[in-house]
């Protein structure tokens, strides 16, 4: 029988008490350190902030405080704002059909008061003096007047101090803060006429001015490097206007992270917008690589819901395909007709480059080993032009050379892993192994006196390069190479964040990193294994895979996670042609490795087939 359910004293149904319906409400609204910062920003700008310093000690585990210029509060209007459902924002159920402002729910401040102990400052516009109140678990300790410029300060202390439960669930003060980062340059870029700063244990993260430009907020956001080779986009209905800024072919990533969506200056995820940019770039794109898009949808406030989702994290609009449609073609029209790209100066003032096409050129050739010579597995420019040429011609597709695939950007550490018949495998002696050939350009055949071997040479080779990076003798280490002239990798904050946690690891895989100042580095050597051309774009796929493990997992990535990813990124790649010397020096490094079976992600190198096998297979003996 479930407890409390007995027949003889059954429960009565009986009305929550204020605190504990705010505490209940808390469960919802404030998941974590980044739900406090996303509700009170939201209140600064809905109050016409054109100032948001956010402060942060221990990853916002002790302190989240956020300072606006906004209109402020009165002294009634403060203390009534702690009443749940006390909302400036709407008045009556019909104005949740036309929503125009980021809150309009009035649970943020009871819900974040309910579990913290909350200090707030605030002076409205018209007040002489402003009011102080502290609050504690959703209790007014104290109240007075104080002297204070226009606008609020929340102080939000010793988050879930009285929910063990939602305490235990916080990760590190490192992965805490690169949430709230995302969620600050996300806001930062939607709003550029108002100065966002964040500031984490006294020092500055992140600082985007007020400039009134999309792509200044950009390049603050994202870095230089991103901004610089963006391009605008804008499209209109009369029901919806859409902007923002695309990459052209030669800027992609290895996941979504730089896609980011804002509908009415709300960041969103959206199924349809995604599927719409996917659509657009379909058949320009390498398999597993992502277009950076920035975009913005400005839709009537009634054409679009916003009450959805717990966190209004997602939308729902009244015509999906309408919005689809429209995205699609602002991205294919820049595509298409050439957009002029903006040029980002050293002041971060944007200078519009004469108009010209996209250069819409594919990623640079797989990375290989040094030895390895290059063969026909690289991109082949003129048969993307010819599919690039097929769209705007408006004939029917033609089987693509690169068709986006479902899936296929999923980072392999995220990818289920077979299980390998180990045993199976270990009972073939590995001695006298000579290599037969390579089938599919992808598995090296081998046979020895025990029966047939057949190797995945990418994952080979990542065992290889893996167990060179741990050895203690720096002459087994990787080779590497110094750059005549070194790359400047201007990154996000989140980006350098990794990077400057993990510079010691990247170094022990071959790549020799310094610090540049702020958030750039400069890199004055790569391994030898990587062609100097494509160095920038191996080490930045490495940092954006990294940067994605440490938002779905920790924000300090393991050291050994490090080297994992760089082997996988450096190896050579399925689909790689070899020729027999090649693979003969590709097995002879394997069957050198303490664990040739087994890739350090834990997928099988070598399957086998042992003579028995083989003969009674075909019924012999």
């Amino acid at each position: 029988m479930v407890p409390g359910m007995g027949t003889t004293s059954p429960n009565r149904i009986s009305l929550l008490d204020e605190h504990t319906a705010n505490r209940i409400a808390a469960g919802e609204v404030v998941e974590r350190p980044a739900s406090v910062v996303k509700e009170l920003v939201e209140n600064s700008l809905d109050a016409g902030a054109a100032s948001i310093a956010v402060t942060l000690e221990d990853g916002g585990k002790e302190l989240i405080k956020v300072t606006d210029n906004g209109c402020g509060m009165t002294r009634q209007d403060a203390v009534l704002s702690l009443q749940r459902h006390a909302t400036s924002k709407i008045r009556t159920a019909q104005d949740l059909d036309a929503i125009s402002t980021l809150g309009f729910r009035g649970e943020a401040l009871p819900s974040i008061a309910s579990v913290s102990v909350m200090e707030m400052i605030t002076k409205h516009e018209t007040e002489a003096d402003g009011v102080r109140l502290e609050v504690e678990a959703g209790t007014i300790a104290n109240l007075e007047s104080v002297g204070a410029p226009q606008g609020t300060t929340i102080s939000v202390r010793k988050l879930f101090f009285n929910t063990p439960a939602r305490l235990k669930f916080l990760k590190s003060a490192q992965t805490e803060l690169g949430h709230i980062t995302d969620l600050v340059g996300r806001f930062a870029m939607a709003y550029p006429s108002v100065h966002f700063r964040l500031i984490h244990n006294s020092r500055e993260v992140l600082s985007s001015p007020a400039t009134g430009n999309p792509l200044n907020s950009i390049t603050q956001v994202l870095g230089r490097d991103i901004a610089r080779q963006l391009a605008p986009i804008s499209f209109e209905t009369p029901a919806m206007r859409v902007s923002g800024f695309i990459s052209n072919a030669s800027l992609t990533r290895i996941n979504r992270n730089y896609q980011i969506f804002f509908v009415n200056g709300r960041p969103v995820r959206s199924k349809s917008i995604t599927h719409a940019v996917d659509q657009a770039y379909r058949g320009l794109l390498q398999p597993g690589r992502y277009p950076v898009a920035i975009i913005f949808i400005e839709v009537a406030p009634e054409l679009v819901d916003v009450n959805v989702h717990p966190t209004k994290a997602e939308v729902k609009f009244s015509s999906e395909q309408e919005v689809h449609s429209a995205v699609h073609r602002a991205i294919n029209a820049a595509l298409m007709a050439g957009a002029a790209a903006p040029t980002i100066t050293a002041a971060g003032a944007p200078v519009q480059r004469p108009a010209q096409p996209l250069c819409l050129t594919p990623d640079p050739p797989a990375y290989r080993q040094g030895a390895f010579t290059d063969g026909p597995n690289a991109v082949d420019l003129k048969a993307f032009q010819e599919a690039l040429a097929r769209r705007r011609e408006g004939l029917p597709d033609q089987p693509d050379p690169f068709v986006w695939e479902r899936g296929a950007g999923v980072p392999v550490e995220e990818s289920p892993v077979p299980e390998a018949d180990f045993d199976a495998i270990r009972t073939v002696a590995l001695s006298s192994v000579r290599v037969i050939g390579q089938a599919r350009n992808t598995y090296i055949v081998a046979q020895c006196d025990d029966g047939i071997l057949i190797i995945d040479q990418h994952v080979a080779h990542e065992r290889i390069l893996f167990d060179r990076m741990l050895e203690t003798d720096e002459s087994r280490r990787p080779a590497v190479q110094g750059l005549v002239i070194p790359i400047t990798l201007s990154l996000s904050a989140k980006e350098a964040a990794v990077v400057g946690q993990r510079l010691d690891q990247l170094r022990q895989a071959g790549f020799e990193l310094e610090p540049f100042g702020g958030d750039t580095y400069v890199v004055r050597g790569v391994p030898a294994s990587v062609k100097p051309a494509d160095a920038e774009t191996v080490l930045r796929d490495m940092i954006s895979e990294l940067v994605d493990l440490s938002v779905t997992k920790h924000l300090l990535v393991k050291a050994e996670q490090v080297l994992i990813t760089a082997c996988c990124k450096m190896a050579i790649k399925a689909g790689d042609p070899l020729s027999g010397e090649e693979m003969n020096q590709l097995v002879n490094d394997l069957l050198e490795c303490k664990n040739p079976f087994t890739c350090p992600h834990g997928r099988p190198v070598i399957v086998s087939l042992s003579n028995w096998e083989l003969d009674r297979k075909f019924r012999r003996g």
